[in-house]
């Protein structure tokens, strides 16, 4: 038996689906297969029913789990000690972040943290959630801030999550902009108006605003769906881009008078949600619990106000 096989039975019984594990693994789903195949023959009994979707664990496979979860954390804690043992201290710490947290929580940071921690090396990688979930498993980065109720991530057991405070979403626009003239602002009159709208906006918040971002009504002004903010800042700047974005990625444009709120009546009440996410079996270095500490300390200095208990909140972006 290989460690291999643990670690692709293991992301198989957390994930559920051939497909989706094996992409994380980076590996063919054909390839999979066959390492299951190989454990269960090695095993000498069946460890998932793939009849099922999602895919089911066994009986058997409850037990190998278990315990293949313990191998695997143990074997990260024998690396660990090893690489203590030999007098090598590692020094960089590799950080991940989705674009929206990585321009307003992440990199603020890192100068004050490099002051406190001045023998470390800092890598910063900006991507989607998904790709961010298939480096933290393939330990190619300690940790990293994304979404994570929308995207199920915390609804994972090998993950822990550390929630920051939710942020406020907001349209905005540029400060002469027509809209800004009406003396009462509904949402009716953003149909004249392209909008910007982040590419992974759930359904149902999109089902708050009824058809307002769909392509298919008849009086549709066109819509930008954007990954990261910051490409279409200019657009919104100088022209009649109406864009949905959490307030934190906007805040400086907001101060300096180059971006102004708006405030339609009914407006759904909408806040986006950022974690700290890491591998239950692997420990924090002290370097990168320091880290963490100021990415929390700097959510909550930046937060405006907490939601009411009462507001229903929705996420939207990653």
């Amino acid at each position: 038996m290989e460690l291999r096989h643990i670690k692709h039975f293991v992301l198989l019984a957390e994930v559920k689906n051939f497909n989706k594990a094996a992409e994380i693994l980076n590996i063919t789903q054909p390839s999979l297969s066959k390492s299951i195949k190989r454990l269960e023959l090695l095993i000498g009994g069946q460890l998932l029913n793939r009849d099922s979707k999602p895919v089911f664990v066994t009986a058997l496979g409850q037990v190998l789990l278990k315990h293949g979860q313990k191998i695997l954390k143990e074997f990260e804690e024998m690396e660990q000690e090893v690489t203590l043992f030999q007098g090598v201290d590692d020094k960089e710490l590799r950080v991940g972040a989705s674009p929206i947290p990585s321009n307003s929580l992440v990199g603020p940071i890192v100068g004050e943290f490099l002051r406190h921690y001045a023998d470390m090396s800092v890598e910063l990688k900006v991507a989607p959630w998904e790709d961010l979930y298939q480096q933290l498993i393939y330990g190619d980065i300690d940790f990293f801030v994304a979404e994570t109720k929308v995207t199920e991530l915390e609804k994972s057991e090998l993950l822990t999550i550390t929630k920051l405070p939710p942020f406020k979403v907001i349209f905005c626009c540029r400060p002469n902009h027509p809209l800004t003239q009406l003396q009462r602002l509904f949402l009716p009159s953003f149909r004249d108006y392209p909008l910007a709208i982040p590419r992974h906006m759930p359904q149902s918040i999109a089902d708050a605003f009824e058809d307002l971002f769909k392509q298919q009504r008849e009086d549709f002004s066109g819509m930008v769906r954007f990954d990261q903010f910051h490409p279409i800042k200019e657009s919104i700047i100088n022209g009649d881009l109406v864009a949905l974005t959490p307030e934190i990625s906007v805040r400086s444009q907001l101060e300096k008078g180059v971006l102004v709120e708006l405030s339609p009546y009914v407006m759904p009440l909408i806040y986006a949600r950022f974690s700290v996410v890491s591998l239950k079996e692997k420990s924090h270095s002290n370097a990168a619990e320091g880290f963490i500490d100021f990415l929390v300390k700097r959510a909550e200095d930046v937060k405006l106000e907490s939601p009411m208990q009462n507001e229903k909140q929705e996420t939207v972006l990653a």
